[in-house]
């Protein structure tokens, strides 16, 4: 995949690439700010340091991974990763992870996003992604639904947000 310019819904021009070993840092920061917010990821931090995240990018092979950065004036404002199985049993799944900084939501990038890493699945083979999302999280949701992933399960009031329990829904897509 090579780099897409994205024209953003303010008149603004994003880029969406794959990512480079040296945004590891940048990547990290993103996760690290939209986990703080305490409400989209199950975790509340950054689980990988810059030089995890250096490393898993460096190593990619090109088909049991996607990792993507989301570049506004040459500043990563979103990520995404699509994983493929591991396993024998699962490489023919990926999970998918994608995280767009506060300031940026709302623009258009997630959808773009989206789709590099739907692209890349049926380039390499996966017949299913996967992700799991808060049910309060409905921009999401509606995105999601949009691509055509639908729901397969639901964990009811599994997680505590802002002192409420919200469930989390697993959602794939059938490619």
């Amino acid at each position: 995949m090579i780099l897409q310019k994205i024209p953003l819904k303010d008149g603004r021009t994003a880029v969406v690439r794959p990512a480079e070993p040296e945004d590891a840092a940048g990547w990290v920061e993103v996760v690290r700010s939209v986990a703080a917010e305490g409400v989209y990821l199950m975790t509340d931090r950054a689980t990988r340091s810059p030089e995890e995240v250096r490393a898993r990018i460096r190593d990619e092979d090109g088909t049991s991974a996607l990792w993507l950065v989301g570049e506004l004036d040459g500043e990563i404002i979103a990520v995404a990763d699509f994983l493929r199985g591991r396993q024998a049993k699962n490489e023919h799944t990926a999970s998918l992870g994608i995280s767009i900084r506060h300031d940026c939501r709302g623009l258009g990038l997630g959808e773009p996003m989206m789709r590099a890493g739907i692209d890349w699945a049926r380039r390499v083979g996966v017949s299913k992604l996967k992700l799991g999302v808060f049910a309060s999280n409905r921009r999401a949701i509606a995105l999601y639904r949009k691509l055509g992933f639908v729901e397969e399960g639901r964990l009811k009031s599994e997680v505590i947000l802002r002192g409420e329990p919200d469930d989390e829904i697993l959602m794939a897509l059938w490619l």
